[in-house]
């Protein structure tokens, strides 16, 4: 078996901005939805179990406000969080559905009653949610590319479903990087989780020859992807964008409120004293997975990974990078003597041998 080896430093380089940013984009929206990195099948609430609790003033108020501006979404918004948080979880979906009656098909609406859904345990809902969100914008890849991480995610974690419906949300999960891909032919994430998945089927492929085709068929998607992304970071180098800083915090702002500061401009990235490298899941050398994942990490005043978050996913092999990112620690950094809490972005590699 490959040996694999592996290789983690900050990223102080603009080669990875369009990675990044493609990433970020579709972090942001996951992050609404519960990042399918982090994602962990739940049960169905019972509504039996909980009481909802009364309603507030405050809701009393959005109400009155959403018949008056029904345009205004921030007020649909945190209505149906209120009901959400009083255990009202019917009237926080009758919510999103009025929301969604008012404004017409929207997209902003879509992801957070996805995010509802979600929340509640409610897959095939969150995914149909997820799924109209997208189909608002077909020319965005991102759309399609966050359906096709629920459904792996679905297809491989949980392992309560049953094999007719592990094959379902799997080949729904490669039709969704179809779509992805049909969006932006030379998306790279699409077609590293449309590998993935094409290896899940040939699992359960009862036929040699049909088995071979789909594992040939990720093979070659897993060179293009790879490819892509070497292509990508050498043109990113040539065109001497690779050390662009970020710009720094407004004047009289980092560390004021004790809210941790981005690394950039006047503020170092702080020095690496302990490093700890992933533990490589076999799963993915078997699948021969590998490549950057890149984490956004808070680091407190004393040098402790407090967050990591992943801008840009590999669903194998994000956890362990997570796991092992959380161990590291760093020099403390100083801002007019004193220590704060700092944003920066780290990667860890994965490499086969």
């Amino acid at each position: 078996m490959s040996s694999p080896r592996f290789t983690a430093a900050t990223a102080g380089s603009a080669a990875l901005a369009l990675l990044v940013a493609s990433a970020a984009v579709s972090a942001a929206v996951a992050s609404t939805v519960a990042a399918p990195a982090g994602y962990v099948a739940q049960q169905p609430r019972d509504p039996r179990s909980d009481v909802a609790r009364p309603e507030t003033q405050r809701e009393v108020e959005l109400k009155a406000a959403t018949t008056a501006e029904p345009n205004q979404l921030i007020n649909w918004f945190e209505l149906a969080k209120l009901q959400e948080d009083r255990g009202a979880y019917a009237d926080a979906e009758g919510t999103y559905k009025a929301a969604l009656a008012a404004v017409g098909p929207n997209k902003a609406v879509l992801i957070q009653t996805a995010g509802f859904y979600n929340r509640q345990g409610e897959f095939e809902k969150t995914v149909t949610a997820l799924q109209s969100a997208a189909d608002l914008t077909p020319t965005d890849p991102l759309g399609y590319q966050l359906v096709a991480t629920y459904y792996w995610e679905k297809a491989f974690k949980d392992h309560m479903i049953n094999p007719a419906d592990k094959a379902r949300y799997i080949d729904a999960g490669i039709a969704a990087t179809d779509r992805a891909l049909i969006a932006r032919a030379d998306f790279a994430e699409a077609m590293t989780y449309k590998n993935i998945l094409l290896r899940m089927k040939a699992q359960s492929e009862p036929d040699a020859a049909g088995r071979q085709a789909l594992i040939a068929e990720a093979d070659a998607l897993r060179a293009q992807a790879m490819t892509l992304t070497k292509a990508n970071q050498t043109t990113s180098v040539a065109s001497g964008t690779a050390a662009t800083p970020q710009p720094p915090p407004p004047s009289g702002a980092p560390g004021a409120s004790g809210a941790p500061v981005r690394v950039g401009g006047n503020i170092k990235a702080p020095t690496k004293i302990q490093h700890v490298s992933p533990v490589y899941p076999q799963e993915a050398q078997d699948a021969k997975v590998s490549g950057m994942v890149i984490i956004e990490a808070t680091i407190n005043p004393e040098g402790s990974v407090e967050t990591a978050n992943v801008l840009r996913s590999i669903p194998m092999l994000d956890q362990a990078a997570v796991d092992a990112v959380k161990q590291w620690r760093f020099t403390p950094t100083m801002l007019n003597g004193v220590p704060v809490p700092v944003i920066m972005t780290v990667t860890v590699n994965f490499t086969l041998q």
